[in-house]
């Protein structure tokens, strides 16, 4: 009979993992528009300027700034990307 008092007050292999912390919740990623980051160094003057331009009431984001530069740059100098453009690829 004294075995099975030990048996009840003996913790159960559950109950030591509802003393754990919950593994956290991962958050599912959403399709994003912009699946690279790229990110890079400007002057103080380039990020006075884009404070200017990006203000609270600006319709363009520090980023869509940037990537429109890029953008830009690249149709200027990259036959490629331009070819990949113009195929109707708009996000390559």
């Amino acid at each position: 009979m004294a075995s099975d008092i030990t048996a009840l007050n003996t913790p159960s292999p559950n109950a030591a993992q509802g003393d754990a912390k919950p593994a956290a919740k991962r958050r599912h990623k959403p399709i994003e528009r912009f699946p690279l980051r790229f990110h890079c160094a400007i002057t103080v003057a380039m990020g006075n300027s884009l404070h200017r331009m990006t203000g609270s009431n600006s319709l363009l984001s520090e980023s869509d700034v940037g990537r429109l530069a890029l953008h830009n740059y690249l149709l200027s100098n990259d036959p490629l990307y331009v070819r990949q453009m113009t195929n109707g690829n708009s996000n390559a």
